[in-house]
């Protein structure tokens, strides 16, 4: 009796145990089954916080996006190959052969003697030698860039260790860098005035010291911000300065060879521009404008003068846009095997002046956004987009009055009030002009707007030719237009 209760109650023990290693087993498992519950949870939420995370730098990065370089022609080169557009080119091409035999014909029957516009490329050609030496300085000072960055760099990376010494370093070099850029800036103006070059050769001196600094910034700029600050070969850097683009990257797309057919056409359309600028300068504007400070300033005056020049003036501008924008830098291109093309977009389609400016000229376009808009944007004015847009007006507008004050030696604020101003209250107007309207306000605008730039400023250089001023001792004296003064007088 006794030995079967023991029996039983070894078996209900048995059983308890059992049950008892049945209960850990199910607790093991639903510890498992939490724990792995609350790894899929923490996985999902790292997931989740990754995917945020892409997000939000994805929608960083779209607010700058990168110039990517790639084989294309320019927009004009496309348009030709369409036998309609090739027809209009053609129609150029005759208009500009009959203006010339005008010239040569008017030149030898009523003159006496074929001048071609002599006279126009003497004046504009004044000391152009001091203009080519002064080049030359240029680059020899922006090759030497390279090596200047080169020496900062491997001094940078042997003070790894030391960031006190690598500051003050870094640093020095940064004042060294800001002054040597004002200094680039200011010494051909000052050889301009200093030696009398004079128009064409100061524009053209002043354009590629332009040119010249945007690029030196461009290279120190990139250069600067990669990782342990990696030089590129002299050669890339020496093809950058030469490369119709303002934008350094190591390597740009590049062609398999020359077309010299190409060649030869784009060199005569840069050859038949410059004559005939000089032909619609002399003929057209310089025997309306000429008398200016000679004559009585009146409200009729400056109506018949403003409708004589408009469509003068708006060829200029446009043949010189192609000159510029199409025609050379094409030609540099093809010699260089530079494949992107694209040194503008079809802006003349524009419906409102942000359009414009956007595709107006990309290579200063492209600069300024890079360069300029992205840094201030992320170092200094942090994402106030507006304070960015307007320091971009603001470096364009000091740009455009250092080409046209000193080759003409004046200074006439009416191209800072049209960019600072007029540039951006049409860019909101125009926004607000119905779309089907859009395109006719652009162009009667900018009719209006380069005719009244042409026009005031010759006015201005031949009313201080013909009634100069008593003196230029003082600030009103140098920023005082003649206009206003002579009028007055």
């Amino acid at each position: 009796m006794l030995s079967k209760k023991i029996l039983s109650f070894m078996e209900k023990l048995q059983t308890m145990v059992a049950n008892s290693e049945q209960i850990e087993e199910c607790n093991r498992r639903d510890n498992v089954k939490a724990s792995e519950v609350v790894q899929s949870h923490l996985e999902i939420n790292v997931i989740l916080e990754e995917n945020n995370s892409t997000k939000s730098h994805n929608k960083i990065k779209k607010k700058f996006h990168e110039k990517v370089f790639k084989s294309r022609e320019s927009y004009y080169s496309e348009l030709m190959k369409i036998s309609h557009i090739h027809t209009i080119y053609n129609i150029f091409i005759v208009l500009f052969i009959f203006y010339l035999a005008y010239n040569i014909f008017i030149d030898y029957f009523i003159n006496g003697r074929i001048t071609l516009a002599s006279d126009t490329f003497r004046t504009g050609f004044i000391n152009v030698h001091y203009a080519l030496m002064m080049w030359l300085f240029l680059k020899l000072y922006t090759c030497g860039i390279y090596f200047a960055l080169e020496c900062w760099s491997i001094v940078r990376g042997k003070l790894q260790q030391r960031e006190v010494l690598r500051l003050l370093w870094s640093t020095t070099w940064l004042l060294a860098y800001i002054t040597s850029q004002g200094l680039f800036i200011y010494v051909p103006a000052k050889v301009c005035l200093l030696y009398d070059i004079r128009n064409a050769s100061c524009f053209a001196l002043l354009f590629e010291t332009m040119r010249l600094s945007m690029k030196q910034h461009a290279f120190v700029r990139v250069i600067c911000g990669r990782e342990n600050a990696v030089m590129p070969p002299f050669r890339k850097y020496l093809y950058y300065l030469f490369a119709p683009t303002l934008l350094y990257r190591d390597d740009y797309p590049r062609t398999m060879s020359i077309r010299w057919n190409y060649v030869a056409t784009w060199f005569m359309e840069c050859v038949a521009y410059v004559c005939l600028f000089a032909f619609l300068f002399e003929n057209h504007l310089q025997p309306i404008m000429s008398d200016f400070g000679k004559v009585e300033l009146t409200t009729g005056l400056w109506i018949r003068t403003f409708f004589h020049i408009h469509l003068t003036s708006m060829l200029m501008l446009l043949s010189f846009f192609y000159f510029l924008l199409h025609s050379w830098h094409n030609l540099t291109a093809e010699l260089l095997f530079f494949a992107d093309r694209m040194f503008h977009r079809d802006w003349w389609l524009s419906h409102d002046y942000f359009e414009f400016f956007r595709n107006w000229n990309t290579l200063v376009g492209d600069w300024l956004y890079e360069y300029i808009f992205r840094d201030f944007h992320t170092h200094v004015f942090k994402d106030s987009i507006r304070c960015c847009a307007i320091t971009v007006y603001l470096i364009s507008t000091v740009a455009h009055e250092y080409f046209v004050s000193i080759p003409l030696r004046l200074y006439f604020p009416f191209l800072t009030f049209l960019y600072l101003f007029g540039g951006i209250a049409l860019v909101h107007i125009s926004r607000w002009v119905p779309r089907k309207f859009g395109n006719i306000f652009f162009w009667l605008t900018f009719f209006i707007g380069n005719t009244l730039n042409f026009g005031l400023y010759t006015a201005e250089y031949y009313t201080k030719k013909n009634c100069p001023k008593v003196s230029y001792n003082t600030l009103s004296d140098l920023w005082i237009p003649h206009l206003w003064t002579c009028s007055k007088s």
